[in-house]
């Protein structure tokens, strides 16, 4: 009878009970687990998905800051262009009315002399370059409007005189010098 007691008495049926408990506690906190490595890896991926979006965002921010600067950039020297493209008549016209005066030291040549270098600082301030014309000649750079006889056979194929001035602008020619180019000729004996 004494066994029969402790089978039916309460403290027999505790660690029953308690079992019975521990498994739902530990099957609620494997589920509780479960979610909760589920929110981590959910958590996780947005954190990488917000990462490449700031990436990517900064990324086009860089590229539109570039294409800012390369477009104002080009727009600066499209505007010096077309100024100089404007003014470069006005001062070769200037140019030839100071070569046209005789008197050499008259007050009007001194001062066109003046304006003249004046106005052609402005216009290498804005990138103008004078275009060389002496040595070879260079196609890409002048535009030949004779060839002459030479009998200096190192001089064959170079420029010996100058018809008109030429210009560059930000490297690219905007006028061509025209130019005398020497050709030589054997003498014929």
């Amino acid at each position: 009878m004494s066994e029969e007691l402790k089978k039916d008495s309460p403290a027999a049926e505790e660690p029953a009970e308690e079992e019975k408990n521990f498994k739902e506690l530990y099957e609620a906190l494997n589920v509780e687990h479960e979610k909760l490595l589920a929110e981590k890896e959910k958590d996780e991926a947005e954190k990488k998905s917000l990462a490449e979006e700031a990436a990517r965002a900064r990324a086009d921010y860089y590229n539109l800051r570039t294409r800012v600067e390369r477009d104002r950039e080009r727009d600066r020297k499209m505007a010096a262009e077309k100024s100089v493209e404007a003014l470069l008549p006005v001062y070769e016209n200037i140019e030839r009315i100071c070569s046209a005066v005789e008197d050499r030291e008259s007050s009007l040549y001194k001062g066109m002399t003046m304006v003249i270098k004046q106005f052609a600082e402005s216009m290498y301030s804005l990138g103008l370059e004078a275009i060389d014309t002496e040595g070879p000649f260079d196609p890409a750079l002048h535009e030949a409007v004779s060839m002459e006889p030479i009998d200096d056979e190192s001089k064959d194929g170079h420029i010996i005189g100058t018809v008109r001035k030429g210009y560059k602008l930000a490297g690219r020619v905007i006028k061509a010098p025209q130019v005398r180019v020497g050709r030589y000729e054997k003498a014929s004996e």
